[in-house]
């Protein structure tokens, strides 16, 4: 199996005054960029000065509104064959919408996130829209990856927040690839399973976890795109997303307003942690506070019915996918927990 990863990596302060610089190094001067919605008018003029002084031609520019695979389909086939990389900047919509091109057109994508809401932004999958319906497709990990952290600490919070919910779900994700090995002999990759507990380990261990400070944002971003590499190493999404996920994304189908991603997923590693026993549940717990990640759900609760119906939905969402929510039992012992749990009752509401 043919393993890529991330060849240029740059997570400081003002890292996009420098993407031309970036570029140039790598010898990609002929350039496809694609912005996320609203984020043109931000950021054209940055743009254009290092793009300029680093002698960078965009051969082709346009904004994303869409992950619909089908205006992904009319966009690669419509990029002038002169194009060296694609540039994403923005959020998840636009960079999975680039890294499919990317995995088509079998090109490097340079991605150049404003928000860390998940591990997305450095993984080897795509959600897209596909005949109107939400799937998780392969696509292409970018070759580059390219942080402004004082952008990062300028957008709203609650994507910071979302970012460490996705993060600290790793816990839970390789738990449950460990026993989808002890009761279905599924294989599991030490090596995937080494990054991914680094990577979340990294954010615990770290001391001042401040979302404003810089080095924990740098941190974070590092995290998560080891998080990506992980997936790429294991061929799948295992060391990344478990049953913490699949109640994520059943959440997203039956709420009538989801929260992010990232969000959703933290609530839920909490909960299956318990579930789990894992010997993390205590670490998940005071990071989630440490971090302000608590305090802010508390005032943004997911909708506790929607909560409980996502749980008894969850088993449903991957065709053998083996979880801790494969057993039937567990799923009752979860919804007890969700709806007695006194701490727990701080994240849910009526």
């Amino acid at each position: 199996m043919e393993i890529s990863i991330p060849t240029l990596l740059r997570i400081k302060p003002n890292a996009l005054y420098k993407l031309g610089k970036y570029l140039r190094k790598e010898q990609f001067v002929r350039i496809g960029l694609f912005y996320g919605s609203g984020l043109k008018e931000m950021f054209e003029e940055q743009l254009k000065i290092t793009f300029d002084s680093s002698e960078i031609e965009l051969v082709y520019e346009d904004v994303v509104e869409t992950n619909a695979i089908e205006e992904i389909y009319k966009t690669a086939y419509s990029l002038p064959e002169t194009v060296q990389a694609i540039v994403a900047i923005g959020g998840g919509k636009v960079i999975d919408y680039c890294k499919y091109i990317a995995f088509m057109l079998q090109i490097p994508i340079i991605s150049v996130p404003t928000s860390i809401s998940n591990d997305g932004f450095a993984s080897p999958g795509a959600s897209l829209f596909v005949n109107g319906k939400r799937k998780s497709l392969k696509a292409k990990i970018p070759f580059g990856v390219v942080i402004d952290t004082e952008i990062i600490r300028k957008s709203p919070s609650y994507y910071t927040y979302s970012g460490i919910g996705d993060l600290i779900s790793k816990y839970t994700a390789v738990y449950d690839w460990k026993a989808a090995y002890r009761v279905r002999q599924e294989p599991v990759n030490d090596f995937a399973v080494l990054i991914s507990t680094n990577a979340v380990e990294n954010m615990v261990n770290y001391k001042n976890k401040d979302i404003e400070d810089l080095e924990f944002l740098r941190l974070i971003c590092g995290c998560l795109v080891m998080s990506g590499v992980a997936m790429e190493v294991s061929g799948s999404s295992r060391p990344a997303s478990g049953s913490e996920h699949l109640i994520s994304h059943a959440y997203d189908m039956i709420a009538q307003k989801p929260s992010l991603h990232g969000i959703q997923v933290g609530v839920a590693t909490y909960a299956v942690s318990w579930l789990q026993k894992n010997p993390e549940h205590q670490t998940i717990k005071r990071v989630l506070e440490e971090t302000g990640f608590i305090d802010y759900v508390s005032k943004n609760c997911l909708k506790k019915s929607d909560f409980i119906d996502a749980i008894k939905f969850a088993p449903n969402i991957k065709h053998n996918f083996y979880t801790v929510l494969s057993e039937r039992e567990n799923i009752k012992k979860l919804i007890d927990y969700v709806e007695t749990d006194e701490y727990f009752g701080k994240l849910i509401a009526e």
